[in-house]
């Protein structure tokens, strides 16, 4: 069941039509991972202290929807989409502003496309008979403002405990196939063989944090939220949601309250489609 499952969803996002952009005729993700996590899994206990105090566990979020004491066991499903490479190179040769073809991506592909994908993926579980809910899609989840930014549902988070990667200094979230991707998580009672995490440190995969080396993420940021003590949520989401991001997604056939995003940290930086620490060993070996 467990590897029938992870097909299915492969092939539904991966081949469905919508997974292209009729302006443009490109896909906005390439065959995304799958990683399964043991929605019990004492890790989760840890976000409260590492994310934010009002961070959901899978148990509180399942049992949420479903009822106090619903929730017997189950998993958490994270998928990882890399983004399709003509998006990624379109953003390499930019400074300032996304590409066009970024900010596309970033409000069809991200925020109607992914959505609805999510959504079908939540009523599949449902018709095979078992409990599902996807905590960004829930009207619990919530974005939380403080003297930084945080949220009460990671979905980094989500892949660092199911073993997709680790994190960078950019706050980005580097996986086998880089950190230029889209992740979203499902909570489910069905029961699956989890995922291996085998990473010790929750950056092992970033040159800089891991080995000291690198820090192209910090000249690539173009406002300087990105330097050797880590990443300025505060300032990147002012630029990222700004009005300038929003006026240009609009211009170019996005979608304005979107913004066009950014995503030069992850693009034309090492980690931008594959682990860069792992290239590095292979190359010393």
């Amino acid at each position: 069941m467990r590897e029938k499952l992870i097909q299915h969803i492969k092939d539904y996002i991966h081949n469905h039509p919508e997974n292209v952009h009729p302006s443009t005729g490109k896909r906005y993700y390439d065959e995304p991972d799958i990683f399964i996590a043991d929605a019990s899994d004492p890790i989760y206990n840890t976000f409260k202290d590492i994310v934010s105090p009002e961070h959901m566990t899978p148990k509180g979020v399942f049992e949420l929807a479903y009822g106090a004491n619903t929730f017997k066991g189950g998993s958490v499903i994270v998928t990882v989409s890399p983004i399709e490479e003509d998006i990624r190179t379109s953003n390499r040769i930019y400074k300032d502003m996304a590409s066009k073809e970024w900010a596309l991506s970033r409000g069809h592909g991200d925020e109607i496309f992914y959505k609805n994908r999510l959504s079908e993926i939540v009523r599949h579980l449902h018709g095979m008979g078992y409990g599902a809910i996807a905590p960004w899609l829930s009207d619990k989840f919530k974005v939380i403002r403080t003297n930084t930014l945080t949220s009460n549902w990671s979905e980094r988070h989500m892949a660092y405990a199911a073993g997709a990667g680790t994190f960078g200094l950019s706050d980005g979230f580097i996986t086998e196939k880089g950190t230029c991707i889209r992740i979203i998580s499902i909570v489910t009672d069905m029961v699956l063989e989890p995922s291996f995490r085998k990473e010790q440190s929750h950056t092992a995969n970033c040159l800089f944090m891991a080995k000291g080396l690198c820090g192209v993420c910090i000249k690539r940021c173009p406002v300087g939220a990105i330097d050797k003590t880590g990443h300025n949520k505060m300032k990147c989401a002012a630029f990222v949601y700004g009005e300038a991001s929003k006026k240009f997604a609009a211009e170019v056939g996005g979608i304005e309250k979107a913004g066009s995003g950014c995503g030069l940290c992850q693009t034309k930086v090492p980690c931008e489609f594959r682990n860069p620490v792992n290239k590095q060993l292979r190359m010393n070996s």
